[in-house]
């Protein structure tokens, strides 16, 4: 009896589980996401922009986000530290990327809607609960009726594969910080790759890190890379997510999982044609944010490549730090490591992750 009693909760949980979406293929259409119920929170200019951002690229799509409406021109910025990664990034370094590659992505959304736009950045603490980020403010609108949605997370749309370093570098320092700049091209990358794929198999074999990926992204053991949800189990409902955590962690074992991870670089590292390092003396958390405006820049601007940074020297796992170390002293790099930017030449598809909708990081 107790097993018939089992097998129907099973199967009820496996139900409700599917309704939300866990183990099916998302097909998220951002544009769907239409002003309707937003109506009586935000003007229709604000919900543009706020979508917009949440088109940014996140690092592992962890998207950490929390948004407020103060008043019709002005909304703030907040990161949303239920998304922290305390094994991989304790000092949230790809937290405040990520949110410089929302900031950045609505002021792609402003400039394509004619919307004149302030953006103050605020002291971070991230301490906080929600620490503040950033405040948006709209100081005019043009006759632009475009419907901007940024491309951050699908890169430069033109096919066009020429390399322009001057332009890059133009994107680069438009944040006006003196980055250092490391150039790995077709001559030296087989090295310099050596480097990354040796942070990946450390990442790929320590359990902790694994174990808290596996949190963030909801997989199944059917076909894993494919069916790559993305967003964090504490965006599904509380009722649900106390029976998907046991399931996930039931069908997608930290190790299996590590080992996917590994087949999966090796791929990436096949199509990639170089790397961009930038580093910086003694950065502040401000620094970090405004990495993460520059990869949405270069994403959008760099003509027939698309862009991937590449995490895994960052993360101060065991191993890593001294292996990062030894990558700095080969290459001459002074200050710390921000970001280590792969260029992939553009195919004629790519893969958008599922998004959040603009409701689900508002805030009251």
């Amino acid at each position: 009896m107790l097993i018939i009693i089992l097998c129907g909760l099973g199967i009820l949980i496996f139900g409700a589980a599917t309704w939300d979406g866990v183990y099916l293929k998302t097909t998220y259409n951002i544009s769907k996401d239409t002003y309707d119920d937003e109506k009586n929170i935000m003007t229709e200019t604000q919900f543009k922009l706020i979508r917009g951002g949440i088109q940014a690229a996140s690092s592992h799509n962890m998207q950490p986000w929390k948004v407020k409406i103060l008043d019709e021109k002005t909304f703030l910025l907040y990161a949303d530290m239920e998304k922290a990664l305390p094994t991989i990034d304790p000092k949230n370094k790809q937290l405040l990327m990520s949110q410089g590659t929302f900031i950045s992505s609505v002021k792609e959304a402003a400039k394509e809607m004619g919307v004149v736009l302030d953006v103050q950045y605020s002291s971070v603490n991230l301490k906080e609960a929600l620490p503040l980020i950033a405040t948006f403010t709209i100081l005019g609108e043009e006759k632009n009726n475009v419907d901007a949605i940024s491309s951050a997370t699908v890169g430069a749309k033109s096919q066009n594969s020429n390399f322009d370093i001057e332009k890059i570098s133009n994107l680069i320092h438009e944040t006006s910080r003196d980055y250092e700049v490391i150039w790995v091209n077709e001559d030296n990358k087989i090295n310099f790759q050596d480097y990354l794929r040796k942070g990946t198999i450390i990442e790929a074999n320590n359990q902790d890190a694994m174990e808290e990926l596996l949190g963030v992204f909801r997989f199944t053991k059917w076909d894993k890379n494919k069916y790559k949800y993305g967003l964090s189990l504490n965006t599904i409902s509380p009722a649900i997510r106390m029976f998907i955590e046991p399931i996930v962690g039931a069908t997608a074992g930290w190790k299996s999982f590590g080992q996917s991870s590994i087949a999966t670089f090796e791929k990436r590292l096949e199509a990639e044609d170089g790397y961009l390092v930038l580093a910086l003396e003694n950065p502040k958390p401000l620094d970090y944010i405004l990495i993460g405006e520059v990869l949405t820049k270069l994403a959008i601007g760099v003509e027939g490549y698309a862009i991937r940074p590449a995490v895994q020297l960052l993360q101060p796992l065991n191993g890593i730090s001294s292996n990062c170390n030894d990558l700095r002293r080969e290459y001459g790099i002074q200050g710390e490591i921000l970001q280590i930017i792969g260029f992939t030449k553009i195919k004629d598809s790519y893969h958008e992750s599922v998004r959040h909708q603009v409701l689900d990081i508002i805030i009251e």
